[in-house]
């Protein structure tokens, strides 16, 4: 949702400007992510507010009002899907892990660990690539199973932790 926003009105801008600017706004409306309106609408932007003004609710009309509720959007259906997962295994989870390039959204993951309750564990930022390696190098012997890969990646990589 934040990179059609940004394709649409915020070219020039850093995802992490974004993030920035984002995290001084009160806008306290929400969406819901996983309508079918935001599945690839033609205006993103658009669809994000007609949905607030179909459900009653404050408008967003900079990019940065944009990105304030979708990254809170973001994380509140991060945080259902957690209880949606805890209901459905029995287990309760502590932690929410953000790999690829959303674990340098420090505000969503500042967002996501409040809304969810518990710690967000956010890296690496290259996961994919990191992952198919250790899987070549413990087909290749380098490593003897996944956990000794594992430990690898996390002596290896920044990972930063949000509460």
């Amino acid at each position: 949702m934040i990179q059609s926003v940004r394709a649409e009105i915020g070219r020039g801008k850093s995802y992490g400007e974004i993030c920035e600017e984002a995290s001084k706004e009160t806008i306290a409306s929400l969406v819901d992510c996983n309508d079918e309106s935001f599945l690839s609408p033609k205006s993103m932007v658009a669809a994000v507010q007609d949905y607030c003004r179909k459900t009653g609710q404050q408008v967003p009309e900079t990019l940065s009002e944009l990105a304030c509720v979708i990254y809170n959007s973001l994380a509140a259906c991060y945080a259902k899907t957690k209880e949606q997962i805890e209901h459905l295994t029995g287990k309760t989870f502590d932690r929410i892990y953000i790999i690829g390039g959303g674990s340098n959204a420090e505000y969503l993951n500042q967002l996501t660990a409040k809304y969810a309750g518990c710690e967000v564990s956010a890296g690496p930022t290259e996961a994919t690539a990191i992952g198919n390696l250790m899987c070549q190098m413990i087909r290749s012997g380098e490593f003897k199973d996944l956990a000794e890969a594992r430990q690898c990646v996390i002596d290896s990589f920044a990972v930063k932790f949000y509460k």
